[in-house]
């Protein structure tokens, strides 16, 4: 009795084992398919299951957001070419201060259907995508058929058609809108032009877009990149080929053109954080040292993010084909993923810099072939001790400039140590060495003011006291400011009384600026000035009775 229940028991194992398999696998793709399904058959809602998102609160208006609306809405009413070129100059200065508030009326629902906006663009012979947002298939351009479609101006033929056309006033303002985002120059201002590339009521205008998309060169660069590693295959792929076009691609690239432009690369930086571009590896860590503390600090983090957290997807693989045409016994990864290449970085940076070496499995050998093993590190260790090898680095460098710049201040050279500094300073504006420079900046303060070169004084003196503003010259340092830029502007024929008067009042005994002070007469200056100031009036009474003579002598 005993050995039939056994054999039962293992019939019905091996019947019902590959058949649950079978359900496990189509349970797993059903529940990736649809994250809200139900379990178990019930009414019992999944565990993971999350609520909706609450929705985002409304946007505080901006202070010339009213202006912005008022603009565009004069645009679309213009009664003729030159009340809406006026709108359109008002728009173009009022943007830089309401980028969101243009992006929303990009957004808002249209009184000109689309249908009628799209018979507008046709007139002027304007490339138009279908409703699903795809163009006709162009034949092949030239460079310079390229160039051309780029320097294509619609508003321009825009302001030349009929204003009373159905729908121009729109067009007019969506691509007066769209300009003005671009003209700003602003980061921010790119994603809503590249949004209106999507929406229902402004794909039409998907040409226009990317022009000024392209146009806004380097600062359109991290909303397309984002973009290009977008989920939705349309919008990555719009995004990729402005990329392309601009030369954008590959991330060295991306971060070359946003060069002396320190937003930008930090801008650029984050966005390879946020998406992890695999790409983008070499070109983060590229960045790591760089002279730019909040470069370095940004650069770091995306490098932190690169190496941490979930491990990334792994990477498709095939029979790789080998010289002569042989192929791997075993299928091989097409790619590496961004932890990989970054352990390549790290293992090549180890090497060079701490001359550790962390040796690695040629990935075309298969398994008998391989001579050695991949040595495994510990990333986020690695990673620690290069930036300490940087730092420490960077800490000789900086020592190794200071003490060059203060040998010559000692050596009475003040002018070759201001300049010295003021790179310095350029570079790394927190730098420990600030009091010391201080003192520098004002000996040489006092020297320009020996030498009654006093604007230049003004500006050394207030760099010693924006070093150390709480040192023991710093008091000093800010009075003498003050006293130098009050004789600037009196060199200048100006009043510089009031700030002779602020030297004073921080210092009550500097006896340069009681005398200057003393010597300015209220609301004007000594000397020169005054004199002019008589003179100005002794010529206005001169002319007045010159002409009260000719009218006399007119009516005689």
């Amino acid at each position: 009795m005993r050995r039939t229940l056994v054999l039962l028991l293992l019939a019905t194992t091996v019947a019902s084992g590959p058949r649950d398999a079978a359900a496990d696998k189509k349970d797993k793709k059903a529940t990736k398919g649809d994250k809200t399904d139900k379990g178990d058959k019930g009414d019992k809602k999944s565990a993971d299951a999350k609520p909706d998102p609450a929705p985002a609160p409304p946007r505080a208006p901006g202070p010339e957001d009213a202006k912005v609306k008022a603009a565009l809405e004069k645009i679309v009413a213009g009664p003729d070419k030159a009340a809406r070129e006026a709108a359109i100059k008002e728009l173009m200065t009022l943007a830089p201060q309401a980028i969101p508030a243009i992006g929303e009326w990009l957004a808002r629902p249209h009184t000109a259907s689309i249908e009628e906006r799209r018979n507008v663009l046709h007139e002027i012979k304007a490339q138009v995508p279908d409703k699903t947002g795809k163009f006709n298939t162009p034949e092949r351009q030239s460079a310079k058929e390229r160039k051309a479609d780029d320097e294509l101006d619609w508003l321009t033929q825009l302001l030349a058609l009929d204003p009373a056309m159905a729908g121009v006033g729109e067009v007019l303002a969506d691509d007066a809108a769209i300009r003005a985002l671009a003209a700003t120059r602003d980061i921010a201002a790119a994603q809503p032009i590249f949004e209106a590339a999507f929406y229902t009521e402004t794909m039409i205008y998907r040409d226009e877009c990317g022009r000024y998309l392209r146009k806004m060169d380097p600062q359109s660069i991290p909303s397309l990149t984002r973009e290009s590693q977008a989920k939705n295959y349309d919008r990555k792929r719009y995004a990729t080929w402005q990329l392309e076009r601009l030369d954008r691609q590959e991330p060295g690239k991306a971060l070359a053109s946003a060069a002396g432009n320190e937003l930008l690369t930090i801008a650029i930086l984050e966005t390879f954080q946020s998406t992890k571009l695999r790409e983008a590896v070499h070109a983060v860590w590229s960045k790591v040292n760089d002279d730019a503390p909040r470069v370095r600090a940004a650069a770091r983090a995306a490098w932190m993010d690169y190496i941490t957290g979930p491990p990334p997807p792994p990477a498709p693989k095939k029979k790789l084909q080998l010289p002569g045409g042989k192929l791997t016994k075993k299928e091989k990864p097409l790619w590496l993923t961004y932890r990989e290449l970054a352990d390549n970085e790290l293992r090549t940076s180890a090497n060079e810099l701490l001359h550790e070496d962390y040796p690695l499995d040629d990935p075309t050998l298969d398994d008998y072939e391989k001579t050695s093993k991949t040595v495994k590190v510990d990333l986020e260790d690695l990673t620690k001790r290069l930036f300490e090898f940087y730092d420490g680095q960077r800490k000789q460098q900086d020592a190794s400039q200071w003490s060059a710049a203060k040998a010559k201040a000692d050596a009475g050279d003040l002018a070759g140590a201001t300049g010295m500094l003021d790179r310095l300073l350029a570079a790394n504006p927190q730098r420990g060495e600030r009091e010391g420079m201080a003192v520098i900046y004002a000996a040489w303060g006092k020297q320009l003011e020996e030498k009654q070169a006093w604007a230049d004084a003004a500006a050394a003196y207030s760099k010693a006291h924006g070093l150390d503003p709480k040192g023991a010259g710093a008091v000093h340092a800010l009075a003498a400011h003050h006293y130098a830029l009050g004789k600037a502007l009196e060199a200048q024929g100006k009043d510089g009384g009031p700030d002779f008067r602020k030297a004073v009042a921080l210092e009550p005994d500097y006896a340069p600026a009681q005398s200057a002070a003393a010597s300015s007469s209220s609301g004007g200056t000594p000397g020169r000035p005054v004199w002019m100031l008589y003179a100005a009036i002794i010529a206005g009474a001169l002319a007045a009775v010159l002409f009260a003579l000719a009218m006399v002598r007119r009516r005689a």
